[in-house]
């Protein structure tokens, strides 16, 4: 976070364009920043807290093996290995985006993404939801998903599926990422409010009377 204040002391720079139309939101968000000296670094907790979270959900998921279950009559029985296979040659499980999920991405991947969006956005001389899109999308593709396709726990509840009532029961509830229920309805909220400010909150500029402007990103 010290990084960041000292970053945005002395590298806080805003494009002339940026505050010249009223017309688009990051014109409101930069007069806000703007109007005290204070208010660029009130901000800076919450660029940590994003960056926070942008980068753990890279991280793979909590990976929770359960025990073997223990037969009715007593202990697990263990079969004795045989003196000829005393040191088997380990098998290495095949690789799939299983293996992905539950460990999570490596560093250096994690790097290229954070030096390629850097790259891309510190760069450019506007500040325009439109740039993040890339970044995001490649953002969103490899966030953990809780239901592994390679788990073999999902295998199992896939098999257990025998009638619709269960399938539809399974696709929305037990098999879904109820995350993606909070993100579609977060989506959603989103483009209705600014749809409805773009049709509904019409202004005009006293330099060009009769014509309508409309906000936008």
């Amino acid at each position: 976070m010290a990084i960041m204040l000292v970053v945005v002391h002395f590298n806080t720079t805003v494009h002339p364009f940026t505050l010249a139309d009223n017309r688009h939101y990051t014109f409101y968000v930069f007069r806000i920043l703007l109007r005290h000296h204070v208010n660029k670094y009130l901000a800076v907790p919450i660029y940590f807290y994003s960056a926070w979270a942008a980068i753990t959900a890279f991280g793979g998921l909590p990976n929770v093996q359960t025990p073997p279950a223990r037969p009715r009559g007593g202990n697990i029985a263990v079969r004795p290995e045989s003196p000829r296979r005393s040191n088997p040659r380990p098998r290495l499980p095949p690789p799939s985006m299983a293996s992905v999920y539950d460990r999570g991405h490596h560093i250096s991947k994690v790097l290229i993404w954070l030096l390629a969006s850097t790259l891309s956005l510190v760069t450019a001389p506007l500040v325009e939801p439109r740039y993040f899109i890339v970044p995001w999308l490649i953002w969103r593709f490899h966030v953990a998903s809780p239901w592994p396709t390679g788990d073999e726990a999902y295998k199992k509840r896939k098999k257990r599926i025998r009638t619709f009532k269960a399938w539809y029961k399974a696709v929305l509830y037990a098999r879904h990422d109820h995350r993606l229920w909070l993100e579609t309805v977060w989506f959603l909220t989103v483009n209705w409010g600014v749809s409805y400010v773009f049709l509904h909150w019409g202004f005009e500029w006293p330099q060009e009377k009769g014509k309508v402007q409309r906000f936008m990103w």
